[in-house]
């Protein structure tokens, strides 16, 4: 299992600006980058639980609950 500060570190990496935020499209470049291969059909889930309003962005927090339903 990932520890805590590998996942702040994969998505500090994609939080240019440090303000924890990322875009969306970002979302699964950090999963990758973490061995996640999340399937087509777990990516639109994925994006319904953490973007149901489609604004285009994912905080950290968001970031750790996706990855926790994950493990």
């Amino acid at each position: 299992m990932v520890q805590f500060p590998e996942y702040r570190e994969a998505f500090s990496v994609y939080d240019k600006d440090g303000d924890g935020i990322i875009a969306i499209k970002e979302l699964f470049k950090v999963m990758w980058s973490l061995g996640q291969n999340p399937t087509e059909k777990e990516m639109e889930k994925i994006l319904q639980d953490v973007d149901p309003d489609s604004e285009g962005s994912i905080d950290f927090a968001d970031f750790l609950a996706v990855m926790a339903k994950r493990q």
